[in-house]
C-alpha cells in the first residue's frame, strides 16, 4: 500500500509540475483543494502514532497555509522569523516561504518550480525553499499578494527574495532590519519598524491596528513561550513519539501562529504530553536547521522509534529567553516585546549565541548526540557549522554536520547522508556502552 501512495503522490507531482506554467489557475485550484483535503484529514483522521499535542501542531501548520490560500485577499507573505502578531490583530493571514515551498515538496512537485526560478535566472546554489517561492511566482502559480513583509533574520534569502518579489509583482514590502546587536537602542529601533510596519498593513488592507488587539496577542505568545521553555525539561528521558516533518510543523505553528490561542492550546497539551510520556531509553538527537522529512532511510531511523528520536530542535526552540533571563517588555509594551523577541532569538547576532542554545537543549534533554544540518545555500548554517561543533563537542556532545536539502529531494545524496547518519547512531551506542561499563567498574 506505501508503494502505491508513494507512486500516486509521484505521478500527482509531476503532474501538476509539468502544467503549471501552461494551465496556472488550474494547477492553484487544485494544490488549495488539496490542502483543504490534508487538512480536514489532519483533524478528522489524525495520525494516531502521534501525541495529541503533535497533532494540533500538524492541523495548525496546515490550517495557516490554507487559511492564507482560501483568504488571500486578507493574506500577508512574510519571513518565518518576522513576529506575526500584527498581522493576527488585524485578521490577516500571514503565510511565509518555508511553508508554501515545504507544502509544494510535499506534494513532490517541488522541481518544476525550482526549475522556473532556474530559468529566469536564480543561481542554483541559492536557498531551495526560496527558489520554490519564485518559480510559483514566475509560473503564476501564486499570484500578487497584496502585501510582503520580511525581516534581516536569518538568512541573506530574505534580503533578497522578497524584494526580488516586491518588483516583480509591484507589491507593498516592509523590510524589518535587525541589528546584530541585542541591546536596548537595538530593541527600540526594530520596534519603531515594526510600529511602521503595522502603519502600512493599515494602508494595503484599509483596517485599522487596535493597540488592545495587539497587546492581547503579544499576552499569549509570551505565554505560550513561556509554556514551550517549561516542556524543555519535560522532555528529557520520555518516548515523544516524533518525526521528522512533526519537528517542522511545530516551528512553524510556533513562529506563525505565534499569539493565536490554537498554538497556547497546542503548548499546554504537549505540556500535558510530556508528563505522562513513557519512559525512553532509545538515543536523544538535538536538531539544528530544517529536518530532510521526506528521505526514507532518516525516516526510518527517527520517525516514532524507540531506538532513536530527535529530542529537540533549535528550530522550535529559538525564540525563548537566554537561560536564567526574563523578558524585559511585556505585553503592555507590545513593539517592543516583539522587537526584543526578534533582536535575542538564537538565529539572530553572533553564531556562539546559537551555539549557546544548542548546548542548552543538549543538556537539559541530556541528549546523546546533535546533528547540524546544513540545508542546501543556507549560509549562517554552512557558516557556523564547524564554530557550533567544537562548542559542543568540547562541552562532552559529538556532532555529524550533515550537508543535504530540506526541501529539494534531488539536492539530497539519500546514500550517503543514511550511511553517515546510521555510523553516526552506532556510534553514540558505543559510546553509551562505554559509559555505563565505566560506571560499573
Amino acid at each position: 500500500m506505501p508503494d502505491l501512495v508513494n507512486g500516486i503522490v509521484d505521478w500527482g507531482g509531476n503532474l501538476l509540475g509539468q502544467y503549471a506554467t501552461v494551465a496556472p489557475e488550474t494547477i492553484r485550484w487544485i494544490l488549495m483543494r488539496s490542502y483543504d483535503g490534508v487538512r480536514w484529514g489532519t483533524k478528522h483522521l489524525p495520525n494516531r502514532r502521534k501525541p495529541p499535542a503533535g497533532q494540533m501542531a500538524s492541523h495548525l501548520a496546515l490550517k495557516t497555509i490554507t487559511d492564507a490560500l482560501d483568504n488571500y485577499d486578507q493574506a500577508v507573505i512574510t519571513s518565518i522569523w518576522l513576529p506575526s502578531e500584527v498581522f493576527l490583530a488585524m485578521g490577516l493571514h500571514p503565510v511565509c516561504a518555508e511553508v508554501l515551498s515545504g507544502a509544494i515538496a510535499s506534494t513532490k512537485a517541488e522541481a518544476s518550480f525550482l526549475a522556473e526560478a532556474e530559468n529566469r535566472g536564480v543561481p542554483a546554489t541559492y536557498c531551495s525553499y526560496h527558489r520554490v517561492l519564485l518559480g510559483l511566482a514566475a509560473s503564476e502559480v501564486l499570484t500578487a499578494p497584496r502585501m510582503l513583509a520580511s525581516c534581516s533574520v536569518a538568512c541573506d534569502a530574505n534580503n533578497l527574495t522578497f524584494k526580488t518579489l516586491a518588483h516583480y509583482w509591484g507589491t507593498p514590502h516592509f523590510y524589518v532590519d535587525v541589528p546584530f546587536e541585542a541591546d536596548d537602542e537595538s530593541i527600540h529601533y526594530v520596534a519603531d519598524q515594526l510600529r511602521r510596519m503595522g502603519s502600512m498593513a493599515e494602508d494595503v488592507f484599509g483596517r485599522k491596528l487596535y493597540l488592545p488587539a495587539l497587546t492581547e496577542r503579544v499576552a499569549v505568545s509570551q505565554e505560550s513561550l513561556a509554556l514551550l521553555q517549561q516542556t524543555l525539561p519535560l522532555r528529557r528521558g520520555k518516548y515523544l513519539a516524533s518525526d521528522m516533518g512533526l519537528e517542522m510543523q511545530e516551528a512553524l505553528a510556533t513562529h506563525l501562529a505565534l499569539g493565536t490561542d490554537d498554538a497556547l492550546h497546542m503548548l499546554r497539551q504537549q505540556t500535558e504530553d510530556f508528563a505522562h510520556a513513557e519512559p525512553y531509553e532509545g538515543l536523544n538527537i538535538v536538531w539544528a536547521h530544517t529536518p530532510p522529512y521526506f528521505l526514507d532511510s532518516l525516516k526510518q531511523e527517527l520517525n516514532q522509534n524507540r531506538n532513536a528520536q530527535i529530542v529537540a530542535s533549535d528550530m522550535l526552540y529559538d525564540q525563548i529567553p537566554a537561560q536564567g533571563t526574563t523578558w524585559a517588555y511585556g505585553p503592555d509594551q507590545p513593539f517592543e516585546a516583539m522587537a526584543e523577541r526578534l533582536c535575542t532569538c538564537c538565529f539572530n547576532g553572533p553564531a556562539t549565541r546559537r551555539a549557546d542554545r544548542l548546548l542548552r537543549l543538549a543538556r537539559e534533554t541530556a541528549a546523546d548526540g546533535v546533528v547540524v544540518f546544513c540545508h542546501w545555500g543556507c549560509k549562517e548554517t554552512a557558516g557556523a557549522s564547524q564554530l557550533i561543533a567544537h562548542r559542543l563537542e568540547a562541552a562532552g556532545y559529538p556532532v555529524l554536520i550533515l550537508d543535504g536539502d530540506g526541501c529539494d529531494r534531488a539536492n539530497c545524496m539519500e546514500g550517503q547522508m543514511s550511511t553517515r547518519f546510521t555510523a553516526f547512531l552506532e556510534m553514540l551506542r558505543a559510546r553509551r556502552e562505554e559509559a555505563v561499563h565505566a560506571d560499573a567498574r
